[in-house]
């Protein structure tokens, strides 16, 4: 049987030691750093079709996420409502570590580093996130390239009293915001995430916000909005708009299939990310399912990124041209 080593046991880590498990490899994980992940902190925006793609890898009926209502409010424009997933990243994270190690995979000891030249191993997957493990790696070449545009964000949390409600509100243009993000989990929890690249070191009130917010959704959600109360300290989140990590290495030892933030990471980060890891898993699922070597499962997903990329610099160049 052939063995992977997975550096990291994020989503993408996880999904990754899934997937191999699947194809009949062994999947030893080598947990990343311990403490909460930034982005647990903030407003997660993830499709059906995403979560689709996540339970096509790992099997239906995973916790952490379940379906809710969605109110997008657009400027001056009359309110839609729809249905979308609300999400608990940590509750979906625990809920794949569960289903990775029940089809077999293994738990070993953290790496600081990743072994390039190990014999032991048939493949080596960096999941590591935007720690960029490859980075501190002796023997690996690596070069970081970033945009100029920065992405900018603001959290808070907060409570919105008793009852099993659960709902997104996702704005634009609204109190002066690029983008406004407001959930209410089904145990009472809220969360409020502001994209603002102009706030500079202190945001809006989350109390002015929140009024304007329930201005514009109306009588009916206002009254679904009542009783939040947030805790006026802000979690900020400020990274490039876009970030793509290259790796070059010399000849000899298992290929090196990175996955997730330490490969590339464009902005809404919220969400996107989730998006990103779930399109590389599949590209990785189908070359394994192929017969194809680990080696063109690398270069697919790199190709991939490039992509990515690119019309990540597309869409910050043109912004400032919107603007104007």
């Amino acid at each position: 049987m052939r063995t992977a080593l997975v550096m990291g046991d994020g989503p993408a880590g996880l999904l990754a030691a899934i997937t191999l498990q699947r194809a009949g490899w062994m999947a030893k994980i080598a947990p990343g750093r311990r403490g909460a992940r930034t982005h647990h902190g903030h407003v997660h925006q993830i499709s059906f079709a995403t979560m689709a793609k996540i339970e096509a890898v790992a099997g239906q009926g995973l916790a952490g996420w379940s379906a809710a209502d969605l109110l997008r409010i657009d400027g001056a424009a009359p309110p839609v409502m729809t249905q979308a997933p609300i999400v608990d990243p940590a509750a979906l994270v625990h809920a794949l570590s569960r289903r990775a190690i029940e089809l077999g995979a293994k738990l070993v000891e953290p790496r600081m580093a990743i072994p390039v030249e190990d014999k032991a191993f048939d493949l080596l997957v960096d999941a590591s996130g935007s720690a960029v493990l490859a980075g501190r790696t002796a023997g690996l070449d690596v070069a970081i390239d970033e945009s100029d545009a920065i992405d900018e964000c603001w959290t808070w949390r907060g409570t919105a009293g008793s009852g099993d409600d659960r709902w997104t509100i996702a704005a634009r243009d609204v109190a002066g915001a690029a983008g406004l993000w407001l959930t209410r989990a089904v145990d009472g929890r809220c969360m409020m995430t502001l994209r603002c690249a102009d706030c500079g070191e202190s945001p809006v009130s989350p109390f002015r916000l929140l009024d304007s917010v329930m201005l514009a959704a109306g009588h009916d959600w206002g009254r679904r909005m009542g009783k939040i109360g947030f805790d006026p300290n802000p979690v900020r989140h400020r990274a490039p708009f876009a970030r793509r990590v290259e790796v070059t290495r010399s000849a000899g030892g298992p290929p090196l299939l990175r996955i997730g933030d330490g490969l590339i990471q464009t902005a809404p980060r919220f969400g996107q990310g989730f998006a990103q890891i779930a399109e590389q898993i599949e590209l990785m699922r189908a070359a394994l399912a192929s017969g194809s070597s680990p080696a063109s499962a690398v270069a697919t997903i790199e190709a991939s990124a490039d992509r990515r990329w690119l019309a990540a610099m597309i869409g910050a160049a043109s912004e400032p041209l919107l603007a104007a």
